[in-house]
This record gives structure tokens, C-alpha cells and sequence, in this order.
């Protein structure tokens, strides 16, 4: 009986070491599709929450822009908002900025604003387009008293802002009708786990406002 018994007990011991092995092959096929799917649920949730980041800067931006209304600092202060809302985000980067004459039913820039490849850029009497280029020297300059890059003239001569000027184009005037002014960014966002292919994505969006009326 002894001896059945061992022989039972050895036997069960040697189920139980297969158990474990298969144990540890099964969590070496589900352990990387696990991480995986952590990752990509860590990635969504990091870029939903940076689309909400862009979204709510650029509304502030509009705000400030509709604040200044014919202001010649207008579209500066504008950027310096958005510029200010965005450098907290890691891996964020503003690729343009748009300040423009919402007139389109939807809020939308006017078709004149971009060029055949669908790049924005500045368009007489509808939009001022700034690079991130643009973006460096406008966060360097100084315009709190007066600048070149916006200068203080109705024809926003010999500045950056020459096409859709603030004292100029933007009527303040409600009784004639206000101006609707746009602000529209795009941002390149890299990739936080570097799970998925390509750098990052693209991340575009535009709010509208009409000018605060100053008579």
C-alpha cells in the first residue's frame, strides 16, 4: 500500500510540474498582447486628452482675439495665448496658425486660405497665416509698448499681419455688424509609447467668436 501510494504521489507531483510549465508558456503568449493593449489604451487616452488640450487653447485663443477686436496687437496676443496654453504639453508642437474672417456658414476658413496641397496660407482680406517659424520670432518679440512685426497703422503695413488686418478689416461696430473671427491651429503630436508606426499624428481644429463691439 505504501508503495501505491508513493507511486500515486510521484505521479501527481510530476502533473502538477506540467501544470506549471504550461502555466508559463500560456502567460508567455498573453503577456505581450496584454502590454499591447495597455499601451494602446494609454496612447488613445494620452491623445484624447491632448485633442481636448488643442481644442481648449484654441478657444482661448479666439477669446483673446475677440477681446482685442481692431486692436493692432490683436493677432499677437492671440498666439501668445495659444502658444502659452500648449508649451505645458509634452511632445505638442504647432506646425501654423490661422487668424482669419470666419464668414463661411460653418466657422470654417475661407477656401482662399489654402493652397492646392490643402497647406494653409495668408490670403488678402481673409486670413493672416503664421509659420512656426512666425510662432519663434512672435514668442521673442516684445510689443508691449511697439514692435515692427505688428505695427501700430490701419493698413498693418510693413508687418506680419497684411492681409486680414485688425484696424482694418474687423469691424467693432455692432450696429453695422461685428466681424466673426477665426482662430484655426494644427499641431503635431508625437507618439508617447512609440507602439504604433509613423512619428505621431496631426491634430487640426478651429473656434470662432465675434469681435467684441466697441460701439
Amino acid at each position: 500500500m505504501i508503495t501505491i501510494r508513493r507511486r500515486l504521489e510521484r505521479r501527481f507531483e510530476r502533473l502538477r510540474g506540467n501544470d506549471r510549465g504550461l502555466a508559463i508558456v500560456e502567460m508567455a503568449i498573453v503577456a505581450p498582447l496584454l502590454a499591447l493593449l495597455v499601451a494602446g489604451i494609454m496612447e488613445y487616452g494620452l491623445l484624447w486628452r491632448d485633442n481636448l488640450t488643442v481644442t481648449s487653447a484654441t478657444r482661448a485663443s479666439a477669446r483673446v482675439a475677440s477681446n482685442l477686436g481692431d486692436s493692432y496687437l490683436s493677432d499677437y496676443e492671440a498666439i501668445l495665448s495659444l502658444d502659452a496654453a500648449l508649451a505645458s504639453v509634452n511632445g505638442i508642437t504647432i506646425e501654423g496658425v490661422l487668424i482669419y474672417h470666419a464668414d463661411a456658414a460653418d466657422g470654417s476658413p475661407h477656401p482662399s486660405c489654402f493652397d492646392g496641397n490643402g497647406d494653409p496660407q495668408s490670403a488678402n482680406n481673409e486670413c493672416n497665416f503664421f509659420t512656426a517659424a512666425d510662432l519663434v520670432t512672435i514668442a521673442a518679440t516684445d510689443c508691449s509698448t511697439s514692435c515692427t512685426e505688428f505695427p501700430n497703422n490701419s493698413n498693418c503695413f510693413g508687418g506680419m499681419s497684411v492681409n486680414f488686418c485688425p484696424q482694418q478689416d474687423r469691424e467693432t461696430d455692432q450696429t453695422t455688424g461685428v466681424t466673426d473671427v477665426g482662430v484655426w491651429v494644427r499641431v503635431s503630436r508625437e507618439y508617447t509609447t512609440g507602439i504604433f508606426p509613423g512619428d505621431g499624428v496631426t491634430i487640426t481644429d478651429y473656434t470662432v467668436m465675434a469681435v467684441e463691439p466697441s460701439s
